[in-house]
């Protein structure tokens, strides 16, 4: 029955980790592209940009899969057991979650600044779905890349909670 409360538990704190680290992805995206307002163009019905916002979101919920499995302790005590997933689980979130909205800022301005006779930002407010696809993949990619980093991360950090 515990294991079951704590399941309950942890399904609680992913569920509100991925809505608070989807929306600030999107909001931090908006933030570093000042010239543009993804929100207008998401109104707007802007496919492209509709794109590029979903693979952040995806993106994040990538980085982020292995914050949600919590090492398992042998010489722990049993009774400490659910408080010690709850805040491993809550603390590698947090840490994904900085991890991952830099992490896809980071890439994104650098994919920016090595094509230079392109500007994809303005492209993507033109509706260019080519481009678009471009910067979801790449998104993606350094996404699916640093989730085993973060794996190891949560391991390391779990052994500090306990």
């Amino acid at each position: 029955m515990a294991q079951l409360i704590l399941s309950i538990a942890q399904i609680g704190v992913a569920i509100i980790m991925t809505v608070i680290a989807t929306y600030l992805g999107v909001v931090l995206f908006n933030r570093a592209t000042r010239h543009l307002d993804e929100w207008a163009e998401l109104r707007r019905g802007n496919v492209a940009m509709g794109l590029v916002v979903a693979s952040i979101i995806v993106g994040i919920a990538l980085i982020l899969r292995p914050a949600l499995t919590v090492p398992p302790v042998v010489d722990a005590d049993l009774r400490l057991y659910p408080i010690y997933a709850l805040l491993t689980q809550a603390a590698g979130l947090a840490v994904g979650l900085v991890l991952a909205l830099s992490g896809i800022v980071l890439a994104v301005a650098l994919f920016d600044l090595l094509t230079g006779e392109i500007d994809e930002l303005t492209e993507l407010q033109k509706g260019n779905v080519a481009v678009a696809a471009l910067l979801a993949a790449i998104v993606l990619a350094v996404s699916w890349l640093m989730s085993g980093a973060i794996q190891y991360i949560m391991a390391w950090f779990g052994t500090l909670i306990m």
